[in-house]
Order: structure tokens, then C-alpha cells, then sequence
């Protein structure tokens, strides 16, 4: 017996029932006609308002199981029509929505390992009832950079983090109250019951329909990162001479980090332009990425020949280039062409040659080969959860791979009094790109407000622009000839007008 409760009250809807599952989306539910189960004893629709108040929390049980708990959001859709009844169609959304809507963090993690940084942000929302869930990726002891999350939503910075380590990210409901936040390496992902391509297996498990789409978007099997601004290799020394009037000092490539100054080999002390805002006060100050430095305003301008010495590290154009060569091969097999399908990005977010690699080889990883989609409809007896990896046993060699449970619709038909059939769609994907590429090079939440900043551009080449000559055969042309001004006779008001 199927049960939806809305603070604590009792409640039915008359259609169906959809409750729609992903693996980084918030999950959600749709109640159309939804009215308290009491109004059924008087049968007045009518008279009767219900409209339950935002953030109201709702659970639904079968057979005292927990299937989906979570808040109201989004209501009031109801008719006042005197002659009509006054139910309420309602959008549900699961806690997790917590992760993007709830507090904004404001801390710095700096020397922290990836799990230390997981743990950090799971105990910042742990009030609205998340709590860390299992971590099972290969380098969580690995030391992350400073990074500040100022103004970022928790999940914003479990975008991130998940993007730096390589991992994906998903949520478990425990509980109404308690959901777990999961972290894992592709390897560690739960399995869930491989589906088998017979008869007797559709059959035993209620498979109801398996459909399969094939998809190339944004295909490529070449990836070439281009960067204006990666550190250099080794440290620059440059020697320059003050000319006595000028308190600016031009290097021959843009500074990455100073390593050290040195006046008449006296060592001097430096610091970034936003220490001079905040009030620091050295003997120099620059800005990473220009190919300049200056000395203190409220020092004397340094004498003319006064020999200044300056090492650091460099920002230099960087390159990195990664290849699929099946995939070229495979290409290059079935159009008897050159199998180079290619993208390039010119992108400043990023300043390590390590970081451009990781960024294409990345890209190859997720879309250097077509990506398959498989829905599975099936009945009660075949169930699995989201993020986990399924085999299918398939009758096409191309289709015969694992598949990670990219969503998951339940789909509930009230058939009578109290009574229920229920239906499972699983949409799984080959390429384990299940959330709309959650990595280094598509993720344009976490570039908008993780670690993009002012003045940094990613610019991508997907696909050259096409254009094409138009032949005309057997065209005829008839010259119109003009009578009056030919001015638009339409509203003063109106678009065009003389």
C-alpha cells in the first residue's frame, strides 16, 4: 500500500505518480490532484482549499519503505472556479537540494588532502542532515591547493573537488532524515545485476522494453590544449638597472611567481598587487601575468645604475596534445580518410602543464569514443540505483560494455482503492558522462563560480563554421519596380518604420 504524507498529513493524487532520479540533479516528484486523504470522507472537492506551504516536508511509503522524501516547492497550482475542486499540483525536491539552495560556504581549504577537503564540506551542511558517505578514490590523500569557497554552495565544491580528483559524486537517502554524500573512482562505483539478451531473462525480471541510442555529439578523437599562461619548467634570472626616474621595471616574459629581488644584492621584499591593497607594505609589488614590477610609491625612486636582480618563474604559452589511436584507426578504417576528428581549446584558467594534459586526456577519456544510451523499462523485478555500473550482455558487439545508471524514473499507476502497479526507466550511459560531463573541460557551473576568475577565458573550436556555394539552375530573374516611397505603412508604434 502506497502512503504520501505532507507534514505528517495524509495526502492522494489522482494521476500518475513520477518520481525522477539523477545522478547530480536533485531528484523530483510531480503530484497532480493532490488533496488530504480526509476530504474522501465527506466528498466535498469543492469547498475544500489545499494548498500545503513551501518547504512543507513530505515522505511516501510503500509498505512502510521509504521511496522519496523531501519538500514542497513551487506550489499553488489550483483553480478557483467555484464548480471546480481545489486540489493542488505540487513539485517535490528531494534534501539534496540543500546542496545548491542552502547556506553559502566561506572557507578557505589550504594544505588539506581531498578527503580532509570532502570531509570540510559535508560538516558545513551536516545541520541539514547530510552526512559523508563512503570515499573510494585511489588519491584522497593527495594535498589540494589553497581554494577558497567563498560564496560557493556545497555543491559547487563538490563539483570541484569530484573534478580534481577524477571521481564521481552522488547522494543515498538513508533515511527522512539523514542523506549520505558518496564520493568514488569509477572503478569503486557499485555493480548492479548485469541484464541479459534473452527471452527468458526478460521474462524472469519483468523487462518490459530496452531501447538503445547512439550518439556522436561533440565526438572527437584528437584533443589539443593551447594556454597563454602555464608555468615554465625552470625559474628566470634577469638583470636590469634602475634608470632614476621610472619605479617600473619590464621583464621578457609575463611573471608567474617571484621567487626573489635583489638591490645591489641586498635582498628586497615583494609581494602581489592585492598585498598592496590590503595594505602591505615591500619594497616591490606585481601582478601575476604581466611582464612587469614595481617598487614601493612611498619609497625613494631608486638612483640611476642601481643593479636590480629578479628571479622568477615565467608564464609561457603551453600545448598539450592527446590522441585516441583505435578510435583514429577505426575512423580512418570506415571512411578510408585521414582519422584525425579534432578539437582544440586556447583556455588561461589554468597554470601547469600537468593541468592542460590532465584536461585533454580527460576529454579523450569521456568523448573519444561514440556514446551509447540504453533505457530499460522494466516491472518490479529488475531494480538498480542510480550511479551504479551495469553490464548488458548484448547481441550487437558495440552495445556488449558496461553502463553506468545514469537516471532513474519510478513511475507509480494507481489501479484501484489502495492499489498500485509500478514501473522502473533507467536511462545508462557508455561513457560514464552521466552528469552531463562533470569534468575538466564542460562543467561550465564549476567554471562560472569554481575556479574561473576575471580576465580568464576558455575559447573551444568544436566544429569549423560551414558554408556552402548555392547553384542555381534554371534561374529566371524579374526586376520589381518600385511605385511611391516604398515606405512600410504600419503603426507609429510598430518596428521599421520611416
Amino acid at each position: 500500500m502506497l502512503k504520501m504524507y505532507i507534514d505528517n498529513e495524509e495526502v492522494v493524487c489522482k494521476n500518475l505518480l513520477e518520481i525522477k532520479e539523477e545522478m547530480l540533479s536533485t531528484s523530483s516528484t510531480i503530484l497532480n490532484n493532490c488533496y488530504p486523504k480526509s476530504w474522501e470522507e465527506t466528498k466535498d472537492y469543492v469547498n475544500n482549499f489545499y494548498y500545503p506551504k513551501d518547504y512543507s516536508q513530505c515522505r511516501i511509503y510503500n509498505n512502510d519503505f521509504l521511496i522519496f522524501c523531501g519538500v514542497v516547492k513551487n506550489t499553488g497550482n489550483i483553480s478557483l472556479n467555484p464548480r471546480d475542486p481545489k486540489y493542488c499540483s505540487l513539485e517535490i525536491l528531494d534534501y539534496k537540494t540543500f546542496l545548491s539552495e542552502g547556506i553559502l560556504l566561506d572557507f578557505v581549504i589550504d594544505n588539506k588532502t581531498i578527503y580532509e577537503a570532502i570531509e570540510m564540506v559535508v560538516d558545513a551542511v551536516k545541520d541539514y542532515g547530510f552526512v559523508l558517505g563512503e570515499v573510494n578514490i585511489n588519491n584522497d590523500q593527495d594535498i589540494i591547493g589553497a581554494y577558497n569557497t567563498q560564496n560557493k554552495s556545497a555543491y559547487d565544491v563538490l563539483q570541484y573537488l569530484a573534478d580534481i580528483s577524477g571521481a564521481k559524486w552522488y547522494t543515498t537517502m538513508v533515511d527522512e532524515n539523514t542523506i549520505e554524500i558518496n564520493v568514488a573512482d569509477i572503478e569503486y562505483l557499485h555493480t548492479g545485476p548485469t541484464i541479459e539478451y534473452t527471452k527468458e531473462f526478460f521474462e524472469d525480471y519483468g523487462i518490459q522494453d530496452i531501447t538503445f541510442s547512439y550518439s556522436t555529439n561533440d565526438y572527437r578523437n584528437r584533443q589539443e590544449i593551447l594556454s597563454s599562461q602555464v608555468f615554465a619548467s625552470i625559474d628566470y634570472t634577469e638583470d636590469m638597472m634602475s634608470t632614476g626616474y621610472s619605479r617600473e621595471f619590464t621583464t621578457s616574459t609575463p611573471i608567474g611567481v617571484i621567487k626573489s629581488i635583489t638591490v645591489n644584492g641586498v635582498q628586497a621584499t615583494f609581494g602581489t598587487e592585492e598585498d598592496k591593497e590590503l595594505g602591505l607594505d615591500v619594497d616591490f609589488f606585481y601582478k601575476p601575468g604581466e611582464a612587469r614590477f614595481s617598487s614601493n610609491d612611498n619609497n625613494d625612486i631608486y638612483a640611476a645604475g642601481t643593479q636590480i636582480e629578479i628571479i622568477y618563474t615565467p608564464l609561457i604559452q603551453g600545448r598539450q596534445v592527446v590522441s585516441d589511436a583505435d578510435e583514429i584507426s577505426r575512423i580512418n578504417a570506415n571512411t578510408g580518410r585521414y582519422g584525425v576528428v579534432e578539437r582544440y581549446e586556447d583556455r588561461n584558467d589554468v597554470l601547469s602543464s600537468e593541468e592542460l594534459l590532465n584536461i585533454a586526456q580527460t576529454y579523450i577519456k569521456y568523448k573519444g569514443k561514440p556514446e551509447i544510451i540504453l533505457k530499460v523499462k522494466s516491472y518490479l523485478d529488475y531494480q538498480t540505483t542510480v550511479g551504479t555500473v551495469v553490464h548488458f550482455d548484448a547481441p550487437i558487439p558495440e552495445l556488449d560494455q558496461d553502463y553506468l545508471v545514469k537516471s532513474k524514473t519510478t513511475q507509480i499507476y494507481a489501479t484501484g482503492d489502495n492499489t498500485y502497479e509500478v514501473f522502473y526507466i533507467y536511462e545508462m550511459s557508455s561513457s560514464f558522462n552521466a552528469e552531463k560531463a562533470v569534468n575538466w573541460f564542460d562543467n561550465q557551473r564549476n567554471k562560472t563560480n569554481g575556479n574561473i576568475s576575471a580576465g580568464e577565458y576558455i575559447i573551444r573550436n568544436i566544429d569549423i563554421e560551414d558554408s556552402a556555394n548555392i547553384i542555381w539552375d534554371n534561374l529566371t530573374i524579374t526586376e520589381i519596380t518600385v511605385t511611391g516611397d516604398n515606405v512600410l505603412n504600419a503603426p507609429l508604434n510598430a518596428p521599421f518604420t520611416q
